[in-house]
């Protein structure tokens, strides 16, 4: 491979890295705040539940199954389309991965773990 072919295909990649990156970053900075869930799947915590999303990659999850309440913090990572979640349960670790996700500044979908579709709206 010629030398400009090599340089050519390395500006490309860092192109391609570098919207990566913004888009990572546009969705960490969309993600801070409280959200609602509206819609959830079998296993998933219940429409109601509040999540929030911090700027230092906490997240708490609040809620109510049945008459029991729970809360659950962990921390998050963003990559791109998808946001992974870790929870501690006991002295495991719970790893949640959430793809496919749309967000705009008042509603965000996913996909969760089992591929069915979970709904939030922002809350004020």
């Amino acid at each position: 491979m010629s030398v400009l072919k090599l340089f050519a295909a390395g500006i490309t990649m860092c192109i391609v890295v570098a919207g990566a990156r913004a888009e990572d970053a546009g969705l960490a900075k969309m993600l801070v705040g409280k959200w609602e869930i509206t819609k959830s799947a079998e296993g998933a915590p219940p429409a109601g539940t509040v999540v929030e999303f911090t700027k230092d990659g906490t997240v708490k999850v609040m809620g109510k199954m049945g008459e029991t309440e729970f809360k659950m913090e962990g921390k998050y990572k963003v990559e791109t389309h998808k946001f992974t979640c870790t929870f501690k349960d006991g002295d495991k670790e719970k790893i949640i991965v959430h793809e496919d996700v749309k967000i705009d500044e008042k509603a965000m979908s996913f996909k969760g773990p089992d591929g069915k579709a979970i709904e939030l709206k922002r809350k004020p």
